[in-house]
């Protein structure tokens, strides 16, 4: 099949004229849809290998046992590219979905503004007063302000913005930093397309920058220094190829604001090519950290073929467990699920308070290191982390989220059954 038929397929819009204009002017015409549960599963899942990376330890051991859980744990930062997979996926399904609507782009950033800022802003503040309570100056703290502008992924103000005297420690939020980054450009470049088949092709080539980006930074002889002082390895055009598979993935799987639904065609063939672009995107990669010597990016060819592969694999498995079979009744299980809904608080915290963590496992165990202070430590920083999390999404995060009442945006996804508006329920895919 020629590569433009493949793209037609793809879209669901073999024509690729716009969508008709009667379909998207009102936002009432717009079905929407539950919360999928197989989704908050893939996003639980996430949660937990991000944890598991940062406290699983046990990689030295001399037992088997321990050692092949400190392999799991090595690879578990997979759990970074998954999440950011779901965000472009999520995010462009409800952007496409309601072209035509009034103030669309202002409805988006205010609702990501609501999602992202309040807790991302506590985190700031009790990093900032944690710091001062330890005898910082002002100017010592300056650097937070990097944060304030979601700049911590850049190359030489990563190490800068960490060094703002604070116990509680801030080196997961260059993830933040990459999704808004992604945030602000992707709606404003979703302008230029004239049909969803037109999306798609932007997202592609979004994907295709990223690649560029790492076979010129992880080939070229002029940025051997910058590879060695991994100067690039969490920069925005080097992580955001997921989140724009993710934005191809959605815009793929049909035709959504259709008032006859999506077109059968797009998302039978995004199925037929789900499972073989898994397991070759896994496969590339395990074949690049084979030659590596390690789960973890470190050699250049994991970094512009590994990484680019382990991608795919990301967006691939989204309608993987959006079809009916085990992986799906696997994702549908309601712990996941709980726990991928209290996601965002959960990955905030659980480095935030790792200091907390490291106290209190070596005081249960009587020691810093060795098996049983890892074991305790994780247990403590789980517990202690669902707990807060689940308290913050409801006392905290929760009210301040209903604000999006005033901000509609109609998010939609394209498997779920139309349900009509009632003043209790809640859409809160975004």
């Amino acid at each position: 099949m020629a590569p433009d038929a493949i793209l037609s397929e793809l879209s669901g819009d073999p024509s690729g004229e716009p969508p008709h204009p009667d379909l998207s002017l009102s936002t009432a015409t717009i079905p929407k849809t539950r919360r999928d549960t197989a989704l908050d599963g893939l996003r639980g899942l996430a949660v937990l290998m991000v944890f598991l990376y940062h406290y699983g330890g046990g990689l030295q051991s001399s037992r088997p046992s321990i050692r092949l859980i400190g392999y799991v744990t090595q690879g578990s930062w997979l759990g970074v590219t998954l999440f950011f997979a779901l965000s472009g996926f999520l995010i462009t399904g409800s952007l496409w979905d309601t072209v035509g609507q009034r103030h669309r782009l202002r409805n988006f950033y205010v609702r990501r503004a609501l999602r992202i800022l309040p807790l991302y802003i506590l985190a700031l503040t009790a990093v900032a007063v944690t710091a001062r309570l330890a005898g910082a100056t002002l100017t010592q703290i300056k650097p937070l302000a990097i944060f304030v502008f979601f700049l911590q992924d850049f190359p030489h103000l990563s190490s800068i913005a960490l060094n703002n005297h604070s116990p509680l420690p801030l080196y997961h939020f260059w993830t933040l930093a990459v999704e808004e980054q992604f945030y602000l450009i992707w709606p404003l470049i979703l302008l230029l397309a004239h049909s969803r088949r037109h999306a798609l092709r932007l997202s592609l080539w979004c994907f295709g920058a990223s690649v560029l980006f790492l076979l010129s930074i992880y080939t070229l002889p002029a940025f051997q220094g910058a590879r060695a002082s991994h100067l690039y390895d969490d920069f925005f055009l080097t992580q955001s190829g997921a989140i724009a598979l993710g934005c191809a993935t959605s815009l793929a799987m049909g035709n959504r604001a259709s008032l006859a639904g999506r077109r059968p065609g797009s998302h039978r063939i995004v199925r037929k090519y789900a499972r073989p672009a898994f397991f070759t995107g896994l496969a590339l990669y395990l074949y690049t950290c084979y030659y590596g010597g390690s789960l973890l990016l470190s050699d250049p060819l994991q970094f512009w073929l590994g990484l680019p592969a382990i991608n795919l694999a990301a967006a691939a498995a989204i309608p993987l467990v959006l079809r009916d079979g085990l992986p799906r009744s696997i994702f549908s299980f309601p712990p996941l699920g709980w726990l991928g809904r209290i996601g965002y608080g959960f990955y905030v915290f659980h480095i935030l308070f790792e200091p907390l963590y490291d106290h209190l496992g070596a005081q249960i165990s009587h020691t810093t290191s060795g098996n049983a202070y890892h074991i305790d430590r994780a247990i403590v920083a789980f517990i202690i982390t669902c707990a807060v999390s689940w308290l913050s999404f409801h006392l905290y995060e929760m009210p301040i989220l209903s604000l999006k009442r005033f901000f509609p945006l109609n998010p939609s996804l394209p498997w779920g059954e139309p349900i009509h508006n009632t003043p209790g329920s809640h859409h809160r895919h975004l």
